[in-house]
């Protein structure tokens, strides 16, 4: 076989594990594989003269991003999800992937601005997945979260 006719395969590995492999001769299947996709979204909860909040208030990300909530003003606020809200069978592993509860399903207070909390919907079964923060529920700061 010529020094033409070889196959020579490359692979490059990229950030994030992205591997290409790539053939220089005929009738050879080149490959890609997909890496793991994940990324944190942000969520400010704000309260100020506007009223109470989270910003954006509506979320949608992909099983195995992360949310951090972040305390802006008007503390302190924290994240509860409506148990009767989430996809069935949902709460067990939502409850996993919230570190430092305070009750099934509810983060810590954050108390002083710029006090940040984070979650994973890692293994989240998709689906919306309505929350609040409980100590300005009536004042109607509401949020929801659709995990892809």
């Amino acid at each position: 076989m010529s020094t033409a006719r070889r196959i020579v395969l490359a692979v490059t590995l990229c950030v994030g594990g992205l591997a290409v492999i790539a053939a220089s001769a005929p009738n050879v299947l080149s490959a890609t594989a997909t890496p793991t996709r994940s990324a944190t979204v942000t969520v400010k909860m704000i309260g100020d003269a506007k009223g109470y909040r989270f910003e954006p208030a509506q979320i949608t990300v992909h099983a195995g991003d992360s949310i951090e909530f972040q305390s802006v003003t008007g503390g302190p606020h924290d994240v509860t999800f409506w148990a009767d809200s989430i996809p069935a069978g949902a709460a067990k592993q939502l409850q996993a992937n919230m570190p430092n509860t305070t009750a099934p399903l509810s983060g810590p207070l954050l108390i002083n601005d710029g006090d940040k909390y984070t979650i994973s919907t890692a293994k989240l079964t998709p689906g919306t997945y309505k929350f609040y923060c409980m100590p300005h529920l009536p004042m109607g700061m509401r949020g929801v979260l659709v995990v892809q």
